[in-house]
């Protein structure tokens, strides 16, 4: 049986995906940079992929990231 997601994490992910910003991310969510990032990675944990590139000045998303960018945004659109 399988968890369901934690929608904090799917949050952050969702601000990352838009905005290609951890700190940009952090200040739509009123949280701090540390706490998205570590939100994002609980995230690819549970999920057993990585969503997102880290590599670089700008964050990307991974195939595993676009593919499933879709329902975080609209889950968080609501």
């Amino acid at each position: 049986m399988h968890k369901p997601l934690d929608t904090r994490q799917l949050a952050a992910f969702a601000a990352v995906a838009r905005r290609l910003s951890f700190t940009q991310a952090a200040k739509d969510l009123f949280l701090t940079q540390s706490a998205v990032s570590h939100a994002l990675k609980a995230l690819e944990d549970d999920v057993g992929a990585r969503l997102i590139e880290r590599s670089g000045r700008q964050p990307q998303l991974t195939p595993a990231g676009r593919s499933c960018c879709g329902a975080p945004r609209r889950s968080c659109a609501r």
